[in-house]
Order: C-alpha cells, then sequence, then structure tokens
C-alpha cells in the first residue's frame, strides 16, 4: 500500500477512534427543544452504538422557512461530524434557529451521557 494511502487509513482510524473514546452516548432516541422564532423547536437525536447517528429538528408550529431548513441542514452536519457540540458555528443567515438546536442539543446530550452503570446520566454530570 503506497504510503498516502496508508497514512489516510491510519488517520481514518484514529479519528473513529477519537470519536468513539470522546463521546460516548447511550443508545436510544433524545429529544429536547428551545424556543424558536415562530414556536418552539424541537431536536430529535438517534443514538447507535454510543455515538450519534441522526439529528433532525422541526418547528412546534409546522412551519418551517428556508431558513429553517438551512440551518437543520447544516447544524446536523455538523453535529453528526463532531460528535457534540463542542466547536459547532451558528449557519450563516440562520443563527436564530442555529443557536435554538444548539440549545436543544445540551439538553439531549446531558440526558444520552453514558455512565456505564444503568446507562443514566448522574445528576451534574455534562456531555461536551
Amino acid at each position: 500500500m503506497p504510503k498516502r494511502k496508508k497514512t489516510f487509513a491510519f488517520t481514518l482510524a484514529a479519528g473513529a477512534l477519537a470519536i468513539a473514546l470522546a463521546a460516548p452516548y447511550q443508545d436510544g432516541v433524545y429529544r429536547d427543544g428551545a424556543p424558536g422564532y415562530n414556536d418552539e423547536v424541537i431536536v430529535t437525536v438517534t443514538v447507535r452504538d454510543g455515538a450519534i447517528a441522526a439529528l433532525t429538528a422541526e418547528n412546534r408550529s409546522g412551519e418551517e422557512s428556508e431558513y429553517f431548513g438551512k440551518a437543520e441542514a447544516g447544524m446536523a452536519a455538523a453535529i453528526l461530524e463532531k460528535q457534540g457540540v463542542k466547536g459547532v458555528d451558528a449557519v450563516a443567515g440562520a443563527t436564530g434557529t442555529s443557536q435554538s438546536i444548539l440549545t436543544a442539543m445540551e439538553g439531549i446530550l446531558e440526558q444520552a451521557v453514558y455512565t456505564g452503570s444503568g446507562g443514566q446520566a448522574q445528576p451534574g454530570q455534562k456531555a461536551e
């Protein structure tokens, strides 16, 4: 295998290991909300094999503008990539909804922290 392919494979494996070690979440489906422009923004996250596998957001009123869709798509991609909210920035042009998604995610990550003892987060324990 050429050196470049070996380096890429090693980097990919190291990145996957870092994500697995940095974000040990309890498997399940989690929901939380935060105030938004038109109504509450509800975020639903699926955790599978200890990692964030899917994220969706919806406006409780059902009214979702193009900005809402832009924020949902951008934030979901960034949160899935980083396996948390640390280092995730708001989507340009949709900062209000982005902030609502980040606020809801903080609550979700607090719920999803894996403790290894019955799968429930301990009071005061927080995920990044």
